[in-house]
């Protein structure tokens, strides 16, 4: 517990020191094109370098433990009871953010299992699965989706086995005594998902007809599926490092959660009522707010992400998975994926970076605001 205390403790600092290097390079900036912006970005870290660390790191602890690991890393053992709570937690449409960053983490991570393939990886997985009324994949079709003619057979079944695995699916033997074409006993592996996933998804994504045998794919089946597979996976695994990817997996994965909450952190700018951009048909004021340019420099992003990786890992995997956490040009490399993820998943509205305010951004903003306040009237 003693080395457990000193290690969070270090971590807080850490973030500390990160806090006081972006104040210091953004006061020493000036390329907003925003009044205030660089004001209320200083003014929201300076309260952060305040409140932090107080009571061990409480605001963390409660964001982490509430609005992350609650509702993407269940505390389970059991693979259908975390699928499940991640499953109903959240859709697709409330956390497009989320989805997307790890759609595009999955589908980066799969290109290095399967080479050959052509696409997004899980995209044309939920494509195979719903072209099939018995909701398998047979291992030849595997094996032309993903593929690569350059390798040889038993290369590319073991880099498809890590694919399924990635996903929590299992697979089945079908054994034919008597092969039509070759009169003899031929073995069919088939991929499917493991039958107490099957009942849940019947509530939603699967309409079985008794009577056919049939299992007819419904409209709702998409990659969210399959992200919660992954995540489900991650989440009875994660004292199992090869069950769920190694240090690509925990990197990428702390990665993404540490953008996650700096983006919650960030302060909701009141825009003059001058500008071009409230104007704009695309930009709701209700739920978008803008991120200026100095709020994406290097200097601040990187002095706040490195340490935020650091406390996401520790919190989901105590000090396995901070262990494995890369302190190189590997992990700047990896914070700068992020960077231009965080691009690509927000929205341009006339040149300015637009936050959408999805719920997991508003309920930790939420959390901030009400334990600072508290502090305050104590």
């Amino acid at each position: 517990m003693e080395n457990q205390d000193v290690t969070w403790n270090n971590l807080l600092k850490d973030f500390e020191k990160g806090l006081q290097f972006a104040i210091e390079n953004l006061e020493k900036r000036d390329i907003d094109n925003i009044p205030g912006a660089k004001e209320a970005l200083i003014q929201r870290l300076e309260t952060m370098k305040v409140h932090f660390p107080k009571n061990d790191g409480e605001l963390f602890i409660k964001s982490i433990n509430e609005k992350i690991q609650n509702a993407f890393f269940p505390n389970t053992k059991q693979f259908s009871e975390a699928f499940e709570k991640i499953l109903l937690s959240r859709t697709h449409e409330q956390d497009f953010i989320i989805n997307e960053l790890i759609n595009g983490f999955i589908t980066s991570k799969s290109k290095a299992i399967a080479l050959g393939s052509q696409g997004p990886i899980i995209d044309r997985m939920v494509e195979a699965f719903s072209k099939r009324n018995d909701f398998h994949i047979v291992d030849h079709q595997f094996f032309a989706m993903f593929g690569d003619p350059n390798k040889p057979r038993h290369y590319i079944k073991k880099q498809l086995e890590e694919l399924v695995n990635m996903f929590g699916l299992i697979s089945k033997e079908l054994v034919i005594e008597k092969d039509i074409r070759r009169s003899e006993q031929k073995i069919y592996t088939f991929f499917t998902f493991p039958d107490e996933i099957i009942k849940i998804l019947e509530e939603k994504y699967l309409i079985i007809d008794e009577d056919l045998g049939y299992a007819i794919v419904s409209e709702n089946f998409d990659r969210n599926v399959f992200i919660c597979m992954f995540l489900a996976n991650i989440a009875v695994n994660r004292d199992d490092l090869e069950k769920v990817g190694g240090t690509y997996t925990i990197n990428g994965i702390s990665a993404i959660f540490a953008l996650i909450l700096l983006l919650s952190f960030m302060p909701k700018l009141s825009i003059d009522e001058k500008n071009p951009i409230l104007n704009d048909s695309t930009y709701d004021s209700s739920n978008m707010s803008v991120i200026p340019k100095s709020w994406m420099m290097k200097q601040v992003l990187e002095q706040l992400f490195e340490p935020l990786i650091k406390i996401i890992a520790y919190r989901l995997g105590g000090g396995l998975w901070l262990s494995k956490i890369i302190d190189s040009e590997v992990n700047k490399k990896i914070i700068n994926q992020i960077r231009f993820l965080l691009k690509d998943v927000n929205k341009w509205i006339l040149g300015q970076l637009v936050r959408v305010e999805i719920p997991i951004f508003v309920e930790i903003s939420n959390i901030f605001t009400e334990i600072v306040v508290g502090y305050e009237e104590e």
